[in-house]
């Protein structure tokens, strides 16, 4: 009876030794954050988190930092642009972050020109990060050449591309990849003085 049990014991043990599984748990090493909720509502919060980024190798991926994979896109091909490039829609490669990006994006304000849509957001004329294309996005990029500031960009939106030393050679097949295809000015509607 005694060797049953030994038997039985060792022949669990040995399956649990081929069922081995890998699995790291979400965890955050942080200044803050957390969990807090309503009835209608919840956030969970990162605050002062030191190290993000892609790192891989051949057999693993790992995507650490500011709620990677939390949007809409969830991985690094997703949304092929250079925050601040707020002319792509011209398909100039290799992209960059220069003095007509501040002129293209005035433009845009003033109706003449069209955005290059990703999921239905500007994404790379959002200089500051704040999910919105707005007059403080112009702000951001004057700052930023003035050498004052960094640029941001949408965490819904997390490029593929954080500055121009992470581009490919290339262009990538269809960049850029625009919704709509062909871009076009924005109507400009004039106001009616014969009244």
């Amino acid at each position: 009876m005694q060797l049953i049990k030994i038997i039985m014991i060792f022949a669990l043990l040995t399956s649990c030794a081929f069922a081995q599984t890998y699995q790291i748990d979400w965890y955050v090493i942080a200044s803050g954050g957390g969990h807090t909720e309503s009835e209608n509502y919840q956030c969970h919060a990162t605050i002062g988190q030191p190290v993000s980024g892609t790192s891989s190798s051949e057999s693993y991926w790992l995507e650490a930092g500011y709620w990677v994979g939390a949007g809409p896109g969830g991985g690094p091909d997703d949304y092929e642009y250079l925050p601040g490039d707020a002319n792509m829609p011209n398909g100039i490669w290799p992209p960059a972050v220069i003095g007509s990006d501040v002129t293209y994006l005035v433009n845009y304000f003033r109706a003449i020109g069209g955005p290059c849509l990703l999921d239905g957001f500007y994404a790379s004329a959002d200089a500051n990060g704040d999910c919105l294309v707005i007059g403080s996005d112009v702000t951001k990029l004057v700052t930023y050449f003035r050498g004052l500031t960094s640029l941001s960009y949408c965490i819904d939106y997390e490029p593929a591309w954080h500055d121009a030393s992470e581009l490919p050679q290339s262009a990538p097949t269809g960049w850029p990849n625009c919704e709509g295809g062909t871009l076009t000015s924005k109507s400009k509607t004039t106001p009616d003085v014969s009244k």
